[in-house]
């Protein structure tokens, strides 16, 4: 079964996150639109360890989002 942004990768996302990156940053984590259209940023600083800002998260939620990256950004 393929992964969703609303069912598996939205959920990854804290409240804090999102409501940091509303503020201070060029994008919305809780709208599919935003996250789509900036995947490969958001995976490359997930996979850096530097987003979120206080913890990075684990390989099996990183790996989470890159499957479904590569299974076609569902909604």
């Amino acid at each position: 079964m393929a992964l969703s942004y609303a069912g598996d990768i939205r959920p990854l996302f804290r409240e804090m996150d999102v409501e940091e990156m509303k503020m201070n940053g060029p994008f919305d984590l809780s709208q599919y639109d935003d996250v789509k259209k900036r995947a490969s940023d958001i995976f490359q600083r997930l996979s850096d360890g530097d987003m979120p800002c206080d913890a990075a998260w684990s390989a099996d939620n990183v790996r989470k989002f890159k499957d479904w990256m590569e299974g076609g950004m569902n909604p």
